[in-house]
């Protein structure tokens, strides 16, 4: 999978120790070597954090289905259960404003909350999956 440094976390440190022995399965360093030539500086894992064949700062290469957009969400839900359920969802995020930026795609849900609202519908007695507008499988930071 290709990474494209921009959806790098800002705040999430890159790997430069080119004679790690965990660098191929280090996610850190993966990111670290796809940093962009006009780019001069980030934020970096110290070389104190090695310490033998371990680090402390190892972060494995796993991928994570995001998905985005609730355009059908609510589609087979009945009326009576629409306000709460969406009350729920919004509590859950913390505002209204931010259960729009999912649905409008600027936020992406991670798997863990996909399965909360998963988990929330089947509390309401559906038992469908929910389907998203959109998904992309991303490295999960």
């Amino acid at each position: 999978m290709c990474t494209v440094f921009s959806n790098v976390p800002n705040d999430w440190a890159v790997c430069f120790m080119h004679d790690c022995i965990l660098k191929e399965q280090c996610l850190r360093h993966h990111a670290g070597r796809s940093l962009p030539v006009n780019q001069h500086s980030a934020l970096t894992v110290l070389p104190s954090a090695r310490t033998g064949d371990s680090c402390q700062e190892f972060h494995a290469m796993k991928t994570e289905r995001l998905a985005w957009g609730f355009s059908h969400l609510f589609d087979d839900v009945k009326h009576s259960d629409y306000r709460p359920l969406r009350r729920e969802i919004e509590a859950y995020f913390g505002s209204r404003f931010v259960y729009y930026r999912y649905h409008r795609g600027f936020n992406k849900l991670c798997e863990e909350e996909q399965q909360w609202i998963d988990g929330l519908f089947r509390r309401y007695g559906y038992t469908a999956p929910r389907v998203y507008d959109n998904y992309r499988t991303s490295w999960k930071y």
